[in-house]
C-alpha cells in the first residue's frame, strides 16, 4: 500500500478530531485530484476517494451538523453532491479493481484486508449519505451487501431505513412487514459487540420506540405462475427487486412477487375525478411492460420468424440484429419517457403552473421559465417539499433523482458517473444510431462505424437494468410523495365533509384488445 494513502487516512482523522475545517477542504481537493493519478492502482484509489467522501462528510458535520440545506439565502447542496460524487467514485475503482484479472491476482494479503474493510464501510457510509438527500431507496439497495456480509452497522442502519419507509408507505400490511424486520435487524446488530456505545443507545432507543407496533413476519407461498416460463420471469424480477412493491426492495419471496403498488386515498374537489390514479396506471402499465419486453429481450436467444429473409449486410464489426435486441431498445425509450410523464403527473398534483409543453422532470424543480416567452410559475415545489411545515422526504428523494437522471455535474464530472452512459445509449436511440456488438467477437480495432454509437451487449444490459431500477424508484417515490402530501392536507381540511369514492380493480381479464 502506498504509504501516501496511509498518511491521508491519519490526516483526516486529526483534521476531523481537532475539527479542522480547513484541512479537510485540503484533503478532499488532493484526493480529487489522486484518483484521476497513475501513481496509484484502482485499491489505493477506492481507499483514496473514500478518505475523500468520508472528508467532506466530516466537514459537512462540523459546519452544517450534517443536515441539507435548501432555501437560496442558505444552500449546501454542492456540499452533499460532492461527497457522493466521491462515494460514487470509490465504489466504482473497487469495482475496477476486483474485475482486472493482473490485479486481482496479485493481492497480497494485506491488500484484500483493505479491499474487504475499505469496501464495507465505504458502501454502508454512502448508504447513509444517500438517505440524507432522501433515496430511501437507493440507500436500502446499497446496504444489501454490508446485511450479507454480517457488517453489524449495515445491519442496523437496514433496520432504521426499514422503519422509514414503513413511516412513508400507505399500505398498512406493508408498515407491519416492514416494521417486524426492522426489529430483527436492529437486534441482531445489538448482539455485537463492536458497536459504540453511542451507536447502541440509538439503536437501542429505536427497538423501544417500535417495539408495541411488531409482531412476527409470516410470509405465506404464493404461485409464481401457471408455466415455466411465467415462473421464471418472475423470478428474474423477485431477484432484480423489480416488482412495483414496497416489500421487494427486501424481501425476495414468492410472497411479494406483485405489482400491488399504487396510490394512497387522495381527497379532491368534487368535480374532479380519478384523473391521478388513471395516470398511475399508465405509468404501471407502461413500466411492467418495459420490463416485460427487456426481459424477453434478454432470455429469448432463438431466431424469430419475424426476422427471416430481411436482407442486412454484413458490416465486419460483429453487430446484433433480430427482434430481441429491438424488444431491449423499445423497453429502454420507454422507460426514459416515465421520468417526464411523473413530471406531468407532479405538475397538476401540486398545481405548479407549468404549461403543458414545459413540463419536465428539470423543469419542475424551477420556479419561472426563461426566456422571451418566460412567466412565473405558481409554487416552487422544491420550496415547497423543504419547508418545515410541508416537508416531503420522498419528494426530496425524487428531487435527487432527478438530479442524477438530468446530469448534474460535480467538478466538472457527473455526479452519478454511470449517468453518462446510460444518457448517451440514449440520445442514440432517440436522435443517432446505436449499434451493439457480441463482446466476444467485437474488436475494438476494427473497421470503426463513425455514424453509430458502439456498446458491446454485456454493458447494454447493464445500463438497460440499471435504467430500470430508477424508473422503479421513481415511481415508488411518486406514491411515497402523494401519501406524505395527502397526510400534510389533511391537517388543513378541517371540519369539512369528505365523501369516500370507492373503486373496482380492473381484472386482469380485460387486458384483452
Amino acid at each position: 500500500m502506498n504509504s501516501n494513502v496511509l498518511s491521508i487516512a491519519i490526516r483526516a482523522d486529526k483534521a476531523f478530531d481537532d475539527q479542522d475545517i480547513q484541512t479537510l477542504e485540503t484533503i478532499v481537493e488532493e484526493c480529487l485530484g489522486h484518483v484521476n493519478s497513475s501513481e496509484y492502482n484502482d485499491l489505493e484509489k477506492a481507499i483514496i476517494a473514500y478518505h475523500g467522501a468520508t472528508s467532506q462528510g466530516n466537514k459537512i458535520g462540523l459546519i452544517y451538523k450534517g443536515l441539507l440545506e435548501y432555501s437560496d439565502e442558505k444552500n449546501n447542496e454542492e456540499e452533499f453532491e460532492l461527497s457522493l460524487y466521491l462515494f460514487r467514485i470509490s465504489l466504482e475503482l473497487f469495482n475496477m479493481y476486483k474485475n482486472d484479472k493482473k490485479q486481482w491476482d496479485s493481492a497480497t494479503e494485506e491488500d484484500e484486508l483493505h479491499y474487504s474493510s475499505y469496501l464495507l464501510m465505504t458502501a454502508t457510509n454512502y448508504a447513509n449519505e444517500l438517505y440524507s438527500s432522501g433515496r430511501l431507496i437507493k440507500s436500502i439497495d446499497q446496504l444489501k451487501f454490508g446485511v450479507s456480509q454480517g457488517f453489524p452497522m449495515a445491519i442496523a442502519n437496514m433496520g432504521l431505513k426499514l422503519i422509514t419507509y414503513a413511516q412513508y408507505d400507505y399500505d398498512d400490511g406493508h408498515k407491519q412487514v416492514l416494521l417486524n424486520e426492522a426489529q430483527q435487524l436492529l437486534l441482531k446488530a445489538l448482539d455485537s459487540p463492536d458497536l459504540d456505545d453511542h451507536a447502541r443507545r440509538s439503536f437501542n432507543i429505536e427497538v423501544e420506540r417500535i417495539r408495541d407496533w411488531v409482531s412476527q413476519n409470516i410470509f405465506d407461498e404464493f404461485s409464481l405462475g401457471t408455466t415455466e416460463q411465467e415462473q421464471d420471469y418472475r423470478k428474474w424480477c423477485l431477484d432484480n427487486n423489480l416488482f412495483l412493491n414496497t416489500l421487494n426492495d427486501y424481501f425476495n419471496v414468492s410472497m411479494v412477487a406483485s405489482d400491488c403498488l399504487h396510490l394512497p386515498d387522495i381527497v379532491t374537489d368534487i368535480n374532479i375525478g380519478p384523473k391521478y390514479h388513471g395516470l398511475f396506471n399508465q405509468l404501471k402499465q407502461e413500466y411492467v411492460s418495459a420490463r416485460f419486453m427487456i426481459y424477453e429481450g434478454i432470455n429469448d436467444n432463438t431466431p424469430h420468424f419475424s426476422d427471416k429473409e430481411v436482407f442486412i449486410y454484413n458490416t465486419l464489426d460483429y453487430p446484433i440484429y433480430g427482434i430481441g435486441i429491438e424488444k431491449i431498445k423499445f423497453g429502454y425509450r420507454s422507460l426514459y419517457s416515465i421520468f417526464d410523464r411523473i413530471a406531468y403527473f407532479i405538475n397538476d398534483y401540486f398545481d405548479i403552473g407549468i404549461k403543458e409543453q414545459d413540463v419536465s422532470y428539470k423543469s419542475i424543480w424551477q420556479n419561472k421559465k426563461f426566456g422571451r416567452q418566460g412567466y412565473d410559475f405558481k409554487i416552487d415545489l422544491k420550496k415547497r417539499i423543504t419547508d418545515q411545515d410541508t416537508y416531503n422526504f420522498p419528494g426530496i428523494g425524487f428531487y435527487w433523482l432527478c438530479k442524477d437522471i438530468a446530469k448534474k455535474q460535480v467538478k466538472h464530472k457527473y455526479l452519478d458517473p454511470s449517468i453518462e452512459v446510460l444518457s448517451g445509449i440514449r440520445n442514440a436511440l432517440e436522435h443517432r444510431y446505436l449499434k451493439i456488438h457480441d463482446p466476444f467477437i467485437h474488436r475494438t480495432d476494427s473497421f470503426k462505424d463513425t455514424l453509430a454509437q458502439s456498446v458491446h451487449l454485456i454493458d447494454f444490459k447493464s445500463a438497460t437494468l440499471e435504467l430500470m431500477k430508477y424508473s422503479r424508484e421513481a415511481i415508488i417515490l411518486l406514491s411515497l410523495l402523494v401519501n406524505r402530501e395527502e397526510q400534510i392536507r389533511s391537517k388543513t381540511q378541517g371540519d369539512k365533509f369528505v365523501m369516500p369514492i370507492t373503486m373496482d380493480a380492473y381484472y386482469d381479464d380485460w387486458k384483452t384488445l
